[in-house]
């Protein structure tokens, strides 16, 4: 007859072997998802590797020079059409009409440059010298936008002279 011990020995070893098979059957799916995974990761690395290729081949500076020229209308620029910073004429602070100086000093002249503000009066202005006031700052302001109008149109004409008489 067999003994208990033996029966609970027996039965013991049979679940120890089925568990060892349970483990050993997880380890090798695992080690084929690893294989995979590893042949996936090659398999991007060629792609990446072909697409560098393909990109260094897509920018080089011929290729596109030659595209360029076939699709659109640009031309090299010219000599003429850069100008120097002597080409633009600066305006003093003295040759600013007198209503437009406070404005242009806020927004131009840095901060340091601007003297301290003077102190408030006492009692305020009456309303029609603040109307009077912003009507002489809108047209020191229409003054000053239509002078450098003026300024660009004329740098552009001489510009345009200039190159006119060095193609003759």
């Amino acid at each position: 007859m067999i003994r208990p011990t033996s029966l609970i020995l027996m039965v013991l070893v049979a679940a120890a072997s089925g568990t060892l098979f349970q483990v050993a059957f997880e380890v090798s799916e695992l080690d084929d998802e690893l294989a995979q995974l590893n042949r996936d990761i090659r398999a991007d690395r060629d792609a990446i590797h072909v697409l560098r290729a393909e990109w260094s081949f897509l920018n080089q500076p011929g290729r596109l020079e030659e595209l360029t020229r076939r699709h659109l209308d640009l031309l090299p620029t010219s000599g003429s059409q850069i100008a120097g910073t002597g080409a633009i004429p600066v305006t003093t602070r003295n040759e600013l009409p007198e209503t437009a100086v406070s404005d242009i000093a806020a927004t131009v002249i840095p901060a340091v440059a601007v003297a301290a503000p003077k102190a408030k009066p006492a009692a305020p202005a009456p309303h029609t010298a603040a109307t009077k006031v912003t009507a002489n700052t809108a047209a020191g302001r229409a003054n000053l936008v239509r002078s450098l109008d003026d300024v660009l149109r004329e740098v552009l004409t001489t510009s345009a002279s200039a190159s006119e008489s060095e193609s003759r």
